[in-house]
């Protein structure tokens, strides 16, 4: 049940896996509606990663991975839960409105663009999609209702060519 990055490299990201990414999104979800708060999630995903991979190697991608989710864990509060889910990262946001979610997902879009990744003396150039969606005392029944909401708005940033940050409508 640990990050696929820990079990292939053997380093820890300090992620929750799929796994128990999805069990916990299910205990908030629950959370936030028999106690009417907002849940907001936000789904990460680094622009052109296969390509970087491709390219310049496994080594350079898992590097990549193991800077996105430390900075990850380094700009969330201790209240937050951040996991896998392939390659996409997910944080689930307890007690966090549209607005919190959105601030949160641009800065963390404007610190992955600053990211320093270094491959023979060059920088590359990361860059993130990244799509929020609030729970926000609707009538939602099934609790990845906020994950698909989040889904849907990374899809359309990625349709539009990556590299921002979307609300979920």
């Amino acid at each position: 049940m640990m990050d696929p990055l820990k079990r292939e490299s053997g380093a820890d990201t300090g992620l929750f896996s799929y796994t128990q990414i999805l069990h916990l999104l299910k205990i908030e979800f629950a959370r936030a509606r028999r106690y009417q708060y907002q849940l907001s999630c936000v789904l990460l995903e680094i622009d052109r990663l296969g390509h970087l991979g491709d390219m310049h190697g496994s080594d350079v991608r898992d590097a990549v991975e193991f800077a996105v989710a430390d900075l990850l864990n380094r700009h969330s509060r201790s209240c937050d839960f951040i996991g896998r889910l392939g390659e996409r990262y997910v944080i689930l946001l307890p007690h966090t409105d549209a607005t919190g979610a959105q601030l949160l997902a641009q800065r963390l879009h404007d610190r992955v663009a600053e990211l320093d990744i270094r491959v023979d003396d060059r920088a590359l150039r990361i860059s993130a999609s990244i799509g929020v969606a609030t729970l926000d005392g609707d009538d939602s029944i099934f609790f990845d209702t906020v994950l698909k909401r989040a889904e849907s708005a990374l899809t359309e940033v990625v349709a539009r060519g990556g590299d921002a940050v979307t609300l979920a409508s």
